[in-house]
């Protein structure tokens, strides 16, 4: 199995996952806090060298309609810069998998792991895209 990072990218705040090549399960990371690409660049390059990252795996915001919208765009834009850094990349579809709440709702855990919402839908962008 390749090691895989899946990232779940914001403008601020981006969510990482990684499968761990002996079992297989994805495991959330810290959620990257940045202020520009570079920035979400060098910290993902960090990752990606710790750990030897075969593919990164980016959420890619479609419409619900399955179009792409200003949102893609912006998340294309961190590809392409990341993509310089030489590994592998794909898009995987990310609609559905940040936890929606209504107002008053409590903030729960999506998944059991997972510390924050950034990190608990990068890690079902990684888990959708494994199949499991």
């Amino acid at each position: 199995m390749p090691r895989l990072l899946a990232l779940d990218i914001g403008t601020r705040h981006t969510g990482v996952a990684y499968v761990d090549t002996d079992n297989g399960i994805p495991l959330p990371l810290d959620t990257i806090e940045h202020r520009t690409k570079e920035q979400l660049c060098d910290a993902v390059k960090k990752i990606r060298d710790a750990r030897s990252i075969d593919t990164i795996l980016i959420g890619l915001p479609l419409l619900p309609s399955g179009e792409e919208g200003t949102q893609t765009s912006i998340v294309r834009e961190y590809g392409a810069l990341l993509e310089a850094l030489g590994t592998p990349l794909l898009y995987k579809d990310e609609r559905y998998t940040t936890p929606r709440r209504t107002s008053g709702e409590r903030k729960e855990r999506v998944l059991p792991q997972a510390e924050d919402d950034n990190a608990a839908a990068a890690t079902q962008i990684l888990t959708t895209y494994l199949g499991y």
